[in-house]
């Protein structure tokens, strides 16, 4: 059987090929028979199918138009080549918008003028009245199209992207083709949202098939629910807990988007079965810190969870690290996570501080002080922090000398023992001291444990050795989620060896333990939180939330006990380490949904991941964290994209106890050292960048050492260890700052030269599509973001569907809660039938006089980009305002043009002249020759210019009437 030849094929005679060149104009019904319309002899003649050849030359373009029943059309195409095969002629076509190169038979293609031919005998279309306005829309469609495929913010997703996070991906995405980052942005800046968008932007390009997402335990649901709920991605499934690979490799084939656990995969059963899997599209790793690897002479120590990551690099051609403190003062950690991105570049990492400028290649970081909305307006509010001194009464002045001189006999005890004991009773002085400051509750619930475990000196000691044992060997970087240290630290406080310390201290024990229960019924710090802080947020607003920390269980029990007593039962929520992810949910759910659920109680599990900005500001820190990184990771629960409110911190501290002593110095110390730190230029201070400088520092700073030897030494010595500590962490900071500023960033001139989009552009092409195909605009409501639609009967039986009347949302957030409503991205089937429409590839619209333009002419282009290896890279529109010699890329007027209806030309009277040809051809030499530029300065050695595509192109009279 003979295929029928499309309307608009080439074609010649078989018997005397080339002589003549005809076009299908029509086919018969019910014969294989065509006729054809031959230029050249001025006729039209009906030909049996078999008598007629294809006549396509290389360079032609065309449009393959295959008969609907089998396939869909590939789109527009350039002619590469041909051949015969069993006396079939078919032509390898270029197919440049779905990246494919395909043998066709000749009779399912249809030649179309470029633009550069059309432009070569200036046939524009002046005397279609539509002309402009389709100019417009084919314009702005593709506009539209490339910029979501470029940075994924187009699409149906519930968020609403900022300019950094859009900037980021579109950054990313036009370095290369594979996407070997560090992004490294400060807490709260959105680093899901941005690996959501730049999974969406790959997805589109057919590059993200299979994805591998590692994070801390606590967050794989968390992750899972985010990509799902945020950006639609719903096929990632958990390991270990959606499913399992039971000792058959060949299962992962079933899994192709997966979310596991870095604990779970480091273990040697879990790593080899991983490393069976497919290679993966990408891999990336959230709280990449964790990855860590020491040096040591020319040796290095690697952690398990480095290990894991340094095997499956090899699994993969692109990582993406997600970290908010890459550094953390360590050189060669710092510099092993750069290695596992670049492993070919190891001899530029290792002399980093040589070539710094190698991170603007490897490292994106974005600081809250610099970030803002789409209408330039700093997006962090700042933060309001005011210590809360409370008063001590005789009776916990007396308490705290008699707990530190327990505590110095302690230690000394500890010191002269060198076996494990000597360790364990450190670890427990250390622990009781953070448990004094946190609470009285807390002390006194951990002195009646020890009690009791000295009155039960029969327990074998066998088992107290494993557990300290364990403890002594444990390697750091691979210890238990460090969220949850403070509640580890209390559990095996309680299990220390069950022989006195020192001798007496069981009378001590009883002493103190009398002393802490007199305290429970007057606690000072208490009373300060219940009628300081609770009743001054009371004036806020009667349901006013409030976020409180505490690091233990036993203070975070009372204080619950405590709120409930005042305020009723169910006035509070908790979280903890002991809570699986569903009820960690549960409890933020409450908290935020339920108005009678005023207070969230949280231990350091609630410190990292969990995300509280929506519904409160407002933070009460009832103990201090020793380490000040666990204060900044706690507050960025409230300051972080979406919070509208400044962010109000309470911290508690009791002024005359010796570990409070300490912890005040420490924290006031830090905040004027982060207040000198962000005084700039012209001694002005930025108090957006004392954020920032104070995070640094709490990551730097050497804390640990300094309390530990604050109960031997006085408070004037302990100062100095803190000024020394901070000293070094500044200088480290600076160090720091000074290395970052090499990464790339936040930068708005990045994407000056292309075109300026926003929602209204999404909302110029509904409409201007809406007049063209007869949609009605029934209403407007939700102040003009939701438009209600009737269409019309021609596009129900394109899409095939019965329902005509629908709405259509500009608002994510809308859409997100009325399910009923579209929304306007353009991955829904409405906008992507507009979108057909606007691109179709037809001469009407293609070529067009118009007027309102800012140059002489406008020609409009698809720039692309090519790996070495042939695939696809990027692609981007280019908009070129030309002027006689004088060519501008994406000029300024462009934006607004696009926004803007063109008026429908009256054909009886529309001026019928033209650009002359040499004009016109003179113009698209210069904007080829600007296009070249283009292609030659964003190319790189994995990035080399691909052919650009002509789309469409304006020409203006009026003004140059002269020249035409």
């Amino acid at each position: 059987m003979q295929l029928t030849p499309t309307t608009g094929a080439v074609v010649t005679l078989r018997d005397a090929p080339g002589k003549h060149l005809g076009r299908v104009i029509q086919s018969a019904n019910d014969t294989p028979t065509v006729k054809v319309s031959w230029p050249q002899a001025r006729s039209q003649q009906w030909h049996s199918i078999e008598d007629l050849d294809g006549a396509l030359q290389p360079g032609n373009h065309t449009i393959h138009a295959p008969d609907g029943l089998t396939q869909t059309s590939l789109g527009l195409g350039v002619v590469i080549s041909q051949r015969e095969v069993a006396g079939y002629r078919q032509y390898l076509v270029d197919f440049q918008e779905v990246d494919t190169r395909r043998w066709i038979p000749w009779q399912h293609l249809r030649l179309v003028p470029d633009v550069p031919e059309s432009l070569a005998i200036s046939r524009f279309e002046q005397k279609y009245a539509l002309a402009p306005e389709r100019l417009r829309l084919r314009i702005l469609a593709w506009a539209l199209k490339l910029w979501n495929e470029n940075t994924g913010s187009l699409s149906q997703f519930d968020i609403n992207p900022l300019p950094h996070q859009i900037q980021l991906v579109h950054h990313l995405l036009q370095q290369s083709y594979n996407i070997n980052w560090l992004i490294a942005d400060d807490v709260g800046l959105g680093k899901t949202i941005e690996l959501g968008l730049l999974l969406a932007a790959l997805r589109q390009r057919g590059r993200a098939k299979r994805v591998l997402l590692i994070t801390p335990a606590g967050l794989t649901g968390q992750w899972k629910d985010a990509m799902k709920g945020k950006f639609g991605i719903d096929d990632f499934r958990i390991y270990g807990r959606d499913f399992e690979i039971n000792d058959d490799p060949r299962e992962w084939k079933m899994y192709d988007a997966v979310i596991a656990s870095m604990d779970r995969l480091k273990h040697e059963n879990h790593r080899d079965l991983i490393m069976q899997a497919d290679p993966w599209d990408m891999i990336v790793v959230d709280e990449a810190h964790r990855l860590t690897r020491q040096e040591s002479g020319n040796r290095y120590h690697h952690s398990q969870r480095y290990q894991l990551l340094r095997t499956l690099r090899r699994k993969t051609d692109s990582l993406v690290l997600l970290t908010a403190t890459p550094h953390q003062g360590r050189d060669d950690s710092f510099r092993g996570l750069l290695e596992l991105l670049h492993p070919e570049r190891r001899s530029e990492i290792n002399r980093l501080d040589a070539n710094p400028e190698i991170l603007g290649e490897m490292v994106f970081r974005n600081n809250k002080a610099n970030v803002t909305d789409m209408e330039g307006n700093f997006l962090f509010h700042g933060t309001t922090v005011r210590q809360i001194g409370v008063d001590t009464s005789p009776a916990l002045i007396a308490f705290d000398r008699a707990l530190q001189k327990y505590v110095r006999l302690g230690y000394a005890a500890g010191n002269a023992d060198g076996t494990y004991i000597g360790r364990a009773i450190g670890f427990v002085m250390t622990v009781y001291r953070k448990l004094a400051a946190s609470s009285v509750a807390a002390i006194h619930q951990a002195l009646i444990r020890r009690r009791g475990r000295l009155l039960k000196a029969h327990e074998e000691q066998a088992s107290i050795r494993k557990i300290w044992a364990a403890l002594k060997d444990q390697d750091e970087d691979d210890a238990l989620d460090e969220r949850f240290i403070g509640e580890i630290e209390e559990q095996r406080a309680a299990q220390a060896p069950a022989k006195a310390f020192f001798q007496g201290e069981l009378d001590a024990l009883e002493d103190l333990i009398v002393q802490a229960e007199d305290l429970l019924h007057a606690d000072p710090k208490l009373e300060a939180f219940l009628d300081g802080i609770v009743t001054q947020v009371g004036q806020y607003g009667e349901r006013e939330k409030l976020l409180v920390f505490t690091e233990y269980r036993s203070t975070q029990a009372c204080l619950r006990d405590s709120l409930e007593a005042r305020f009723g039962n169910g006035c509070c929520a908790l979280i903890h380490g002991g809570m699986n992810v569903d009820e960690r949910k549960a409890a933020i759910h409450c908290f935020e949904e339920d108005i009678n659920v005023r207070f969230l109680v949280s231990t350091e599990a609630g410190g990292e991941g969990i995300n509280l900005h929506e519904q409160c500001h407002i933070m009460v820190n009832f103990d201090l964290p020793w380490n000040p990184m666990r204060l900044v990771q706690r507050i960025g629960r409230l300051y972080r994209y979406g919070q509208t409110k400044r962010v109000v911190v309470f911290n508690m501290h009791q002024t005359d106890t010796a570990d409070e002593q300490v912890l005040d110095i420490l924290y006031s110390r830090l905040d004027k050292v982060a207040e000198d730190m962000a005084t700039v230029q012209a001694d002005e201070y930025n108090e957006r960048m004392k954020d920032d400088v104070i995070g640094d520092l709490a990551e730097l700073v050497d804390v640990g050492s300094v309390l530990r030897e604050a109960a031997q030494n006085s408070v004037e010595r302990t100062r100095e260890h803190i000024d020394q500590a901070l000293a070094a962490a500044a200088r480290s900071a600076k160090l720091q700052k000074d290395l970052f500023q090499y990464a790339s960033s936040y930068d708005p001139d990045e994407v000056k030269n292309e075109l300026s989009l926003t929602g209204e552009h999404t909302k110029a092409f509904v409409k201007g599509c809406s007049d063209l195909l007869n949609i009605e605009i029934i209403e407007q409501s939700h102040r003009g973001e939701v438009w209600h639609l009737k269409l019309p009967e021609k596009i129900l039986n394109d899409i095939g569907i019965a329902r005509s009347k629908w709405s259509l949302s500009f608002d994510r957030i809308i859409a997100a809660r009325r399910q009923e409503f579209l929304y306007a991205g353009l991955d829904n089937w409405l906008m992507a039938y507009l979108l057909d429409f606007a691109c179709q590839h037809e001469p009407r619209g293609v070529l067009a006089i118009t007027p309102g333009i800012g140059d002489q002419a406008m020609l409009t282009s698809v720039a692309r980009w090519q790996t070495p290896a042939g695939e696809r890279a990027r692609q981007e529109l280019a908009l070129f305002g030309v002027t006689g010699t004088k060519v501008t890329l994406n000029p300024k007027w462009a934006s607004q043009w696009l926004l803007e209806t063109q008026a429908r030309q009256d054909a009886e009277t529309a001026n019928t002249s033209t650009p002359d040809p040499s004009r016109a051809i003179a113009t698209l030499d210069t904007a080829e020759q600007r296009i070249e530029l283009l292609l030659r300065q964003r190319s790189h050695a994995r990035m080399i210019p691909d052919q650009p595509q002509w789309v469409a192109a304006g020409w203006q009279l009026a003004p140059y009437a002269k020249l035409t």
